[in-house]
């Protein structure tokens, strides 16, 4: 249900299971590790998560699945196991990467999607976390994300309620950056980033995520060639101006 397409500067992750509204079957959980795996060591400069119809971006895992958890412990470990090392990767990219959103994201749809730098959502998605609703519980490292991002305020109202919130409101609490109303969601925003130089996106990313040698980096992309140009042709457009 995952597939990887590497065009030019992007890497595109596409969720491509719309008969089940892109749920998530537990055997698929390390197919889209292996995917973001391959998309983080390949040319690429930024990584995209995305539906593959634009109808639903992903609606959780699969219900008819979950069933088998109450029956044993180690499918349970497995689930959860598999789940957080999926997670764990996406949030490991050594580059930019960005969920484009519409239709819904409910429960685990919404990790994947938290686990990105940036949200971008169109006009008709929709935002959910019910596990209260099925007696069930959300894993912790997902609701520390989802707490980072939107305050632990409107963390517990999601978690609590189970409501289902519009693109607007998603907007307004922080849960996505960009509320995109155009036809092609995200559209702008990737060709911007990938108009700048990898190699800065990737010390960037090292700073944001904490890793080590960002600094050094910093002071390393002065004497690089690509500075260079970049700054002559920046000059020479000024010129032109």
């Amino acid at each position: 249900m995952f597939t990887l397409e590497v065009t030019g500067k992007v890497a595109t992750i596409t969720i491509a299971r719309g008969a089940k509204a892109n749920a998530v079957p537990i055997d698929q959980w390390g197919e889209l590790e292996k995917l973001v795996v391959r998309a983080n060591v390949s040319a690429a400069s930024l990584v995209v998560i995305r539906s593959g119809d634009g109808r639903d971006f992903c609606a959780g895992s699969d219900l008819s699945e979950l069933n088998l958890l109450s029956t044993s412990g180690l499918l349970r470990r497995r689930f959860r196991g598999v789940m957080k090392s999926a997670f764990a990767r996406i949030r490991a990219v050594n580059k930019p990467t960005i969920a484009v959103i519409d239709g819904r994201c409910m429960g685990t749809g919404l990790s994947i999607a938290t686990a990105c730098d940036i949200r971008v959502c169109g006009p008709n998605a929709l935002f959910a976390i019910t596990p209260a609703r099925f007696g069930i519980s959300y894993p912790k490292e997902d609701v520390e994300r989802l707490a980072m991002l939107v305050g632990s305020g409107q963390a517990a109202r999601l978690l609590y309620s189970c409501d289902t919130i519009d693109s607007a409101e998603a907007h307004r609490i922080g849960l996505v950056e960009i509320f995109d109303r155009s036809g092609q969601p995200g559209a702008g925003l990737i060709q911007n980033i990938v108009d700048n130089a990898a190699s800065s996106l990737m010390t960037l990313k090292a700073g944001l995520i904490g890793r080590a040698g960002a600094d050094q980096r910093f002071e390393d992309h002065f004497a690089t060639g690509e500075f260079a140009t970049r700054l002559d042709a920046y000059d020479r457009a000024k010129t032109r101006l």
